[in-house]
């Protein structure tokens, strides 16, 4: 039986200090008293002891992200703001509705959910914080399913604020958070090819759009959220976990750090800003 790691709780702080994960360093952002910290391709324990590390160094999970057999990759910042946040993984899909309504009755809301896995194998992890206004959370959805779901939230004034693809390449599912949309204009798009994704990100970026989320679906498809909001980014999608890194370190002295990092079936796609 698998049992969901609770990280660290709402309001809770779990003692432990372990050594960081050779994966990234800490980095000033561009932002005077911000810095943040990512990390990618880390085991269940590895993760756990970054979390209880970075909680105690006064950071906060902004995205988090599972695949591949369990690894895990995230990105914290360290900006002087304290929400009541939590965070769990190794979640089965119950363990997972189980921890989201213990969060409606703390009044936290999930913020950024991932899954990996197909059948009974699937583990999720999740990030909650404490927040009000209205939201939705689905998991398990068809592409179909899925396509519908955000017909339905943008019509209650919903955006997709967070999402990912797991399951098999021959039955893929999407977990998603749908919050009040507040930024204007969005779209999505789901189960497109690398050069299909290339071509949306041209025609997109010409009208002033870019890609502020991205998830790789089993498939190798890719979905995405998209928004005009003259933010600089970059985006890189089909990367190995090394190519992640390299990446990453070519965008650092630039200013730009990490915001959302995805991956599955051993392929990486993440937007810096």
């Amino acid at each position: 039986m698998r049992t969901t790691r609770k990280v660290v709780v709402v309001a809770s702080v779990l003692a432990g200090v372990a050594a960081p994960v050779a994966a990234t360093a800490p980095a000033a952002s561009a932002q005077a008293g911000m810095a943040w910290y990512a990390y990618h391709n880390a085991t269940p324990a590895q993760s756990e002891a970054q979390v209880k590390r970075l909680k105690a160094q006064g950071y906060h999970p902004i995205t988090v992200n599972v695949s591949d057999g369990e690894r895990y990759a995230a990105v914290w910042l360290k900006d002087g703001s304290s929400p009541g946040w939590g965070i769990w993984q190794g979640m089965s899909p119950s363990g997972f509705q189980r921890r989201f309504d213990a969060g409606l009755k703390e009044g936290a809301q999930p913020i950024s959910v991932s899954a990996t896995g197909s059948g009974d194998s699937v583990v999720f992890t999740a990030i909650w914080e404490k927040r009000s206004g209205s939201f939705l959370t689905k998991s398990n959805l068809t592409p179909a399913q899925f396509g519908a779901v955000n017909k339905q939230a943008a019509a209650k004034g919903l955006a997709l604020s967070s999402v990912d693809a797991y399951g098999t390449p021959g039955d893929v599912r999407y977990v998603g958070v749908w919050t009040a949309n507040t930024d204007g204009a969005w779209y999505y798009t789901y189960g497109y090819s690398r050069q299909r994704y290339q071509a949306e990100f041209r025609a997109k970026k010409a009208k002033g759009f870019r890609p502020v989320k991205v998830a790789v679906a089993p498939d190798g498809t890719f979905a995405a959220v998209w928004r005009k909001d003259g933010h600089r980014f970059a985006n890189y999608i089909d990367m190995s976990s090394s190519g992640y890194q390299t990446r990453f370190n070519q965008l650092k002295p630039e200013g730009l750090r990490p915001v959302q990092v995805n991956a599955e079936g051993g392929k990486y796609a993440a937007i810096w800003e």
